[in-house]
């Protein structure tokens, strides 16, 4: 291993082979003196990610909610595909209006009927916004 510069750590990931080629390739093609292109990269990458998943207007890094985890994901996918097949949408789009009944209904079906199950996965597709209430019992998909 060579001798790192000042204020670098070694790191090593294992990514996709496929992955690693492309990178590469694009690193080779962007920065004509290949020396140093792929840590320049990979650190503009990372500060990017960083930026995205962090607010920096308060003076305290907090991690950004409002992409869902992907198990909350899935299951909205699957409460999705059952309104369309019990209640008969069309198609589950954002703007689309939603009774709560309905929700609730497909909740239960695809997670199970515990009234407690049902407001944990409401809430949580609430803080994900990928619902929004909207009036009395009536929520939005956004």
């Amino acid at each position: 291993m060579p001798k790192l510069p000042k204020d670098k750590v070694g790191a090593y990931f294992y990514i996709d082979k496929k992955l690693f080629e492309e990178f590469k390739r694009l690193c080779f093609q962007k920065h004509e003196n290949f020396h140093g292109a792929m840590s320049y990269e990979v650190e503009q990458a990372l500060q990017s990610w960083i930026a995205q998943h962090t607010q920096n207007h308060t003076r305290q890094l907090a991690v950004n909610k409002v992409n869902p985890q992907p198990r909350v994901f899935t299951v909205f996918n699957q409460v999705k595909e059952y309104l369309k097949e019990k209640y008969g949408y069309a198609a589950i789009v954002p703007g689309q209006q939603v009774p709560r009944v309905h929700l609730r209904d497909a909740i239960m079906a695809v997670r199970g009927l515990d009234y407690r199950t049902v407001s944990k996965w409401m809430g949580l597709f609430t803080k994900f916004k990928l619902i929004k209430w909207i009036a009395g019992e009536l929520y939005e998909v956004l």
